[in-house]
């Protein structure tokens, strides 16, 4: 009786065990047939997004391609998006969205400016957003905290790690090396980039309809930078301040060193058309998100500015 039991308990466990294992192998076989089907619908999705690149410009299509011309090759469409200031992200299926995104944009502008559409621009010039006497009276002290801080915005950006002529008061991105805050910078203009924050958010709630004080944003990056007639610190190429800034301000601030040249151009509207701003102290620039902008060359002196870059409080 003994060995019946000690038999059926065996065979009751070896049956447990094949059952188990029958079960694991059916596990991974269905987990592999679900990866190759997640691989294949993105590659369907991505192929599909070629087709309609290619639909609205045959000669960019050409330059994002690969070897094949009938899809996207990464390196190509990562460089692609750089030239024209935008960070790719290397992610094949987000970066073809973000060129498509960019081509229907244009194709509705152009559109727009066939019929006649009014301009509406996504900037503003304010003047006296904090008083120049109050910033001319803070200048000894934010030249004494100003240093620079060398940067390494990353392969995937024009400067590379070639940008050292800004002092960070907020750092909210992974840069690497790590910049700290300066304490003493963010002492002096603490309080001027929260007033140009609130100012920001009254702007941007009158510009998209919205209630004041609705629209809370929280600053990701702020830094002064100090612009010299010298190669690599005498202007700023123009450039969309990043695919995940809400908005961007620039606030003039004094110098000691009158400068010539130094203008901020600007490219906004329905059509796009280029718009050139002389800032005095104390006059912030308020741009909505994705905005072109260059700031000129200087030929002498020095300028200097506090930019902020914004995150809406989602």
């Amino acid at each position: 009786v003994m060995r019946g039991m000690l038999m059926r308990s065996t065979l009751h466990q070896s049956l447990l065990l094949a059952g188990a294992a029958v079960f694991a192998g059916s596990a991974w076989s269905f987990l592999r047939w679900w990866k190759q089907r997640a691989k294949r619908s993105a590659q369907h999705a991505i192929t599909a997004l070629f087709a309609q690149v290619q639909a609205m410009n045959k000669g960019i299509a050409m330059v994002v391609s690969d070897a094949t011309s009938s899809n996207f090759s990464v390196r190509n469409l990562s460089k692609y998006l750089l030239q024209r200031g935008l960070c790719p992200s290397n992610d094949l299926f987000r970066d073809a969205k973000v060129l498509l995104s960019l081509l229907q944009d244009e194709a509705s502008e152009k559109n727009s400016g066939q019929t006649g559409a009014s301009r509406i621009f996504a900037h503003a010039l304010k003047p006296q957003v904090i008083k120049a006497k109050r910033l001319q009276q803070l200048f000894p002290e934010i030249k004494e905290s100003y240093v620079q801080q060398p940067l390494d915005y990353g392969r995937n950006s024009r400067y590379g790690d070639e940008w050292r002529i800004s002092c960070y008061m907020v750092v909210m991105e992974n840069w690497k090396p790590k910049i700290m805050p300066h304490e003493p910078m963010l002492r002096c203009l603490g309080e001027v980039m929260r007033e140009c924050v609130k100012s920001f958010e009254c702007w941007y709630c009158s510009l998209k309809g919205f209630k004041q004080g609705s629209k809370p944003f929280s600053v990701m990056n702020a830094f002064v930078t100090r612009y010299r007639p010298l190669h690599g610190e005498d202007e700023l190429k123009k450039h969309i301040d990043g695919a995940n800034v809400d908005g961007s301000c620039i606030l003039a601030l004094p110098t000691d060193e009158p400068f010539e040249g130094g203008a901020l151009h600007v490219w906004d509207g329905k059509p796009k058309q280029e718009l050139v701003y002389k800032m005095a102290p104390g006059d912030c620039i308020f741009m909505d998100t994705k905005i072109w902008h260059q700031a000129k060359p200087i030929t002498a002196g020095s300028r200097w500015a506090l930019v902020l870059f914004l995150k809406l409080a989602r």
